[in-house]
């Protein structure tokens, strides 16, 4: 049993105080438990403070299958748990299926999602100060944003991962393990300096350790500051949001160009981008973006391509972020009376009954209605007392932008075209007051 003024214990037990209380998060503890030094002195840290802190510990092994060792290293922490009398489960992912991010990516990314997955409580994971160094280091060299330079936080509310030894030197951890003999197993792969992080750990900054002793614990300081400045570029952000994004936060309005810097006007739109969960385009087509649409004509139709999937548009003085999509192809679909049908380019349409708003119930009768993209050339009476005209004039006149008209979905009783959701239903099928209806709903 460590004595109670032991640094490592100390510096945990004051990240607890310090981000989980704080956030009132829940006091089970979900550790990453790995086997190897990090995450077993961690394990016995915690299980020192368990009483202490009131905290209900569960480990869990994931299991990357890259390794032969692998089912070894399963069993090790099994029995370590088992010796602690703490709950111990394993889970196992496939990293050949994300192939695109290579096996370290492919490996972080499934670890976590796995972890989210199986915890309910606050997810912990035994990243310390040399690890911090690295992660800044790396994504210096990959010329990363603000972001990516903020390295890892100590207490991620969003994803509620605590990082207790965030704080604490790899020496430490070392130290710990020796003086109070706990057992770890040890990764072939961290000797394997092709992985950029062991490259780094391995052949450059034990040079620089020596040169400078105390690099790791400035350079996570480093982060440490540029996380303080990312949250100073937030908090401008949210409040700039107020002012120009519709409720919904889908269109951005143009206005914000012409009353901010550069700087703040792009801090907006990286922002937005991150609201809606899209990856982070490079300051270089995050500039190209200004300048096109800072230099664009009144009611241009620009097309800015941020990411193979996600492009920016202007319509109407506002900024719109649109799915890229392939042109549809024609298909038909028909409605039996289901709640909701997906139609064959992978959109949804919701019927929704209810009283005095969209189709008729009684004047769609015992119709079948068929749904079919456009294809031009239809026609469409939405009001009563104006005559029949084109769809596409009528789609002219209306707010919807141009990307969103080609893909709208048509019912059609027969030859006759009876509703375009999100536009109009024609005058002779609208539901009246009090009458029986379904409202239709298009969710791409």
């Amino acid at each position: 049993m460590a004595a109670k003024n032991d640094f490592l214990i100390d510096a945990v037990r004051a990240s607890y105080l310090a981000n989980i209380t704080k956030q009132n998060a829940q006091q089970k503890i979900d550790l990453a438990l790995s086997g190897g030094c990090d995450s077993m002195v961690l394990m016995h840290a915690l299980n020192q403070l368990k009483d202490e802190l009131s905290l209900s510990i569960k480990a869990h092994y994931i299991h990357h299958g890259l390794s032969a060792n692998a089912d070894d290293w399963l069993a090790f922490c099994m029995a370590a748990c088992e010796k602690l009398n703490i709950a111990f489960d394993s889970k196992s992912v496939d990293t050949k299926s994300l192939p695109g991010l290579g096996v370290e990516g492919a490996a972080r990314k499934l670890r976590y999602e796995a972890l989210a997955k199986v915890s309910d409580g606050v997810i912990v994971t035994a990243h310390h100060e040399n690890d911090q160094a690295e992660t800044l280091l790396l994504q210096l060299i990959r010329g990363a944003g603000l972001k990516g330079l903020a390295a890892m936080p100590e207490y991620d509310k969003e994803k509620n991962l605590w990082r207790p030894l965030l704080r604490v030197q790899r020496a430490a951890i070392e130290a710990f393990a020796a003086t109070h003999g706990i057992g770890f197993i040890e990764d072939e792969s961290n000797a394997d300096t092709r992985f950029d992080r062991n490259f780094l750990r391995n052949d450059i900054l034990p040079r620089l350790y020596e040169r400078f002793p105390h690099a790791a614990n400035t350079i996570a300081r480093s982060a440490q500051l540029i996380a303080n400045g990312l949250d100073l570029h937030q908090s401008i952000a949210e409040e700039d949001s107020e002012s120009y994004f519709s409720e919904d936060l889908a269109r951005l309005n143009l206005l914000m160009m012409r009353d901010h810097s550069q700087e703040r006007a792009i801090n907006l739109i990286r922002w937005w981008l991150e609201k809606h969960h899209h990856k982070m385009p490079s300051l270089k087509v995050m500039k190209e973006a200004y300048k096109q649409i800072k230099d664009m004509r009144r009611d241009a139709q620009i097309n800015i391509h941020i990411s193979p999937d996600t492009s920016i548009r202007a319509y109407k003085n506002e900024l719109w972020l649109v799915e890229n999509t392939n042109s549809p192809a024609d298909f038909e679909a028909y409605w039996h009376g289901e709640d909701e049908i997906i139609l064959p380019d992978a959109s949804k349409l919701s019927f929704t009954k209810t009283t005095g708003d969209g189709i008729s119930i009684d004047k769609l009768g015992t119709h079948t209605i068929r749904i079919q993209n456009r294809r031009g050339g239809e026609r469409f009476k939405p009001i009563h007392n104006q005559p029949t005209r084109t769809l596409k004039h009528l789609l002219q006149q209306s707010p919807l932008p141009p990307w969103e008209r080609e893909v709208l979905p048509m019912l059609f009783i027969e030859d006759q075209l009876i509703a375009v959701p999100h536009f109009g239903i024609h005058h002779a099928f609208q539901a009246q007051s009090q009458e029986e209806s379904y409202k239709i709903s298009w969710l791409r």
